[in-house]
């Protein structure tokens, strides 16, 4: 996956983009570096069980408009980059570079719910989402704040 964005940012510079056409990419890159960070908060705890697994793919779907299709592509490719320990800045640059704030803190509350799934908090998860919040530039109270939102819809 971090292919790809790394594509579709090397060619942003090529060619002259109709401004929709740059839209769609935009939105594509987005949503896929958004769903990279969500994968690696399930896999960080190295437990991926049913719960956490449907709690993603619903939010990829719906959230990030990630075909279905795609959507264990992404996982598998995750999964080999948690292995190897890809850095996050790559994903959190570019959402950085294109999302406004609550844009941010939609994903982090996406992230606390993907962390939540399993009924169990990780401290690897916790971690993770603290990185995460401050790559992103996120303040602290809202990063608590969606902690404790997605903690009582459960």
């Amino acid at each position: 996956m971090l292919k790809k964005i790394k594509k579709h940012i090397s060619n942003l510079g090529k060619k002259p983009i109709k401004s929709s056409d740059q839209e769609l990419i935009e939105t594509e890159l987005i949503n896929n570096a958004c769903a990279a960070l969500l994968i690696e908060t399930a896999l960080a705890d190295k437990v991926f069980n049913e719960e956490e697994l449907i709690s993603m793919q619903q939010t990829l779907n719906k959230v990030y408009k990630v075909d279905e299709k795609d959507i264990e592509e992404l996982i598998n490719e995750s999964k080999k980059k948690v292995s190897e320990s890809t850095s996050l800045y790559e994903y959190t640059r570019l959402i950085n570079d294109l999302c406004n704030y609550e844009d941010k803190i939609r994903l982090i509350s996406n992230l606390w719910s993907i962390a939540f799934a399993d009924q169990h908090l990780d401290k690897y998860e916790e971690y993770l989402i603290r990185k995460i919040s401050d790559l992103l530039h996120v303040s602290h109270k809202d990063f608590i704040q969606q902690k404790l939102l997605v903690k009582e819809t459960l």
